[in-house]
């Protein structure tokens, strides 16, 4: 049984280490991530993304002014509920505005976690196997 949690651990953090890769493409490609906080964001800079990043919070007290020129937004929040209603929340917003949403990244990685990590800030497990 153990050997078989770690199996799916470390194919789990292969998973992340392409998943990471494909951000950071989608990055040079001129799309922005937007996630919910700042251990989020911390979180996905430990696995390595290196684009443009931004909060739900520093979104809050800005504004969509807060994303510059970015005109395409990866909306990367949380895998719960509350991250669900979030993320629908922001398509409806940013689309208003003339910004390109995609969920496609949160539900590729919703799929791949298999309900284990709901919570985006605990995926910095990982950072030493994505790496």
């Amino acid at each position: 049984m153990i050997d078989k949690r770690k199996r799916i651990f470390q194919a789990f953090g292969a998973f992340l280490s392409d998943y990471v890769r494909d951000l950071n493409h989608l990055s040079e490609d001129g799309w922005a991530l937007l996630v919910e906080g700042m251990r989020d964001e911390a979180a996905l800079r430990k696995l390595g993304y290196r684009g443009r990043l931004f909060t739900v919070s520093s979104l809050g007290r800005v504004g969509s002014g807060a994303l510059g020129e970015a005109k395409k937004v990866v909306i990367l929040t949380d895998l719960d509920r509350e991250g669900g209603v979030l993320a629908s929340k922001y398509v409806r917003r940013l689309t208003h505005e003339g910004i390109r949403t995609s969920l496609v990244e949160r539900r590729r990685l919703q799929a791949a976690t298999r309900g284990v990590f709901l919570h985006i800030e605990n995926l910095s497990r990982f950072a030493e196997s994505a790496s």
